[in-house]
């Protein structure tokens, strides 16, 4: 009988590259325990979808990950998020959820702003100016409002 070695082989560096990109897939979507982070909060009259785990961006590049959606005492919706340790915030910086694209994750952005921009919040600390989350619904109705008047 002859023996075919082709196909263990085959088999072989078929296994060994899906544990290597089983790792890369891995290694990619936790979080980085070397990077330490400080808290930051931001009260929204609307929270507009954002979840734990979704991205906070400073102009674009992400600084940091949403840590905790909940309501406050006045009910409005409490964001936690951790900011990357080696990252500064301006205490004059204008926070909103945005989205990628129409159908995208959401996400917080931070716009510094100000004349101060190394005046820097603190750990635990909150950014005050922030712009609420307009749904598609919000900028279709105000659309038709103005189309009709």
């Amino acid at each position: 009988m002859k023996k075919n070695y082709f196909e263990p082989i085959l088999g072989f560096i078929t296994l060994m590259i899906a544990i290597f990109f089983l790792n890369k897939f891995i290694s990619v979507n936790t979080a980085d325990s070397d990077m330490s982070t400080y808290n930051l909060q931001a009260r929204f009259l609307k929270a507009g979808g954002i979840m734990i785990g979704n991205d906070v961006k400073m102009r674009g590049v992400k600084v940091g990950v949403v840590s905790d959606v909940k309501l406050d005492n006045d009910y409005f919706a409490l964001i936690d998020f951790q900011i990357y340790s080696k990252i500064k915030i301006p205490r004059e910086s204008k926070i909103k959820i945005a989205s990628d694209g129409i159908l995208g994750n959401k996400y917080l952005s931070i716009t510094p702003q100000g004349d101060n921009l190394n005046d820097y919040l603190e750990k635990s600390g909150e950014l005050k100016d922030v712009e609420d989350y307009e749904s598609i619904e919000d900028q279709v109705s105000k659309i038709i409002f103005l189309a009709t008047q």
